[in-house]
């Protein structure tokens, strides 16, 4: 089976329900994976500014200290063969597969990016900071009725610090799913139900994995490090379930993509020149 979980790990998952896996991917795994991010961060802001249109890809906000910051670009497989062949390596799939005791299937993706942009783009920004609100996913799956049974692995592109807005999670909280509300950050925990000052930061190396139960609470401060903390995330259910394929990222691959393929034409007929380049940290 190739890379698997030791019991004690399995049994960690269970009672915390989270895992962390330290330094999976080698480094230059890790520097493959963030020229992917560049090139999507680049296609999805060029093509949004191509357009004079947002795309439905982009979570792109103004924080308080007056930058914008690209939160996250969801979905993203379709932009990304090699992240597409990394939501189906081994070293994921494999130890979801000893969790659910079921063969995984890929039901979303998405790429927290958690970047500030040293010059500002025109493209409308909300002002609004770039922190996560204390949540579980499935507040959200459950829209799409969804199994509570959806891992989710967490591929760290960049070292996790905490200054970085790294990951907070509560422990044992996956046990029980708790009532939610909307709130201006999206989706969070009915006040009095959890202590919000609570939880644990996950702290570690580029090219770790954390692999998180879907009604695990958890969120994020901002990220006050100047520097992006890239985490690329893949939710898997397991194959029982038969919730069918790509539901809940197809309709905006079908929306964005003839945008995206506009802009290329433009870019490569010169009609367009590109007005954004990823930062380089």
């Amino acid at each position: 089976m190739g890379f698997k979980l030791r019991q004690e790990q399995i049994d960690l998952f269970h009672n915390e329900g989270y895992l962390i896996l330290p330094a999976v991917f080698d480094a230059d795994e890790v520097s493959q994976m963030r020229e992917e991010a560049d090139f999507i961060l680049g296609l999805t802001i060029n093509s949004s500014i191509c357009n004079a249109r947002k795309s439905r890809r982009l979570d792109i906000r103004r924080v308080s200290a007056g930058y914008q910051v690209v939160r996250k670009i969801q979905p993203i497989n379709d932009l990304s063969l090699y992240l597409a062949e990394v939501s189906g390596d081994e070293r994921l799939v494999n130890p979801l597969a000893q969790l659910m005791d079921d063969v995984p299937v890929l039901m979303e993706e998405k790429l927290n990016y958690k970047e500030p942009l040293p010059e500002a783009v025109d493209i409308d920004s909300p002002e609004i900071e770039d922190q996560f609100p204390v949540h579980n996913d499935w507040a959200y799956y459950a829209a799409q009725n969804y199994p509570q049974s959806i891992i989710s692995s967490a591929i760290s592109m960049d070292e996790c610090t905490p200054d970085s807005g790294p990951l907070r999670v509560w422990p044992g909280s996956h046990k029980a799913h708790l009532e939610h509300e909307k709130m201006p950050l999206g989706l969070q925990v009915k006040e009095g139900l959890i202590d919000f000052d609570g939880g644990q930061d996950v702290l570690c190396p580029a090219g770790s994995v954390m692999l998180f139960h879907t009604v695990l609470v958890h969120n994020s401060r901002a990220n006050v490090s100047g520097r992006p903390r890239r985490l690329m995330i893949y939710s898997h259910y397991p194959e029982v379930a038969n919730m069918g394929i790509d539901v809940r990222n197809g309709p905006t691959r079908l929306r964005e993509s003839p945008y995206e393929l506009a802009y290329l034409r433009a870019k490569g007929n010169g009609t367009f020149e590109d007005v954004f380049a990823a930062p380089v940290f």
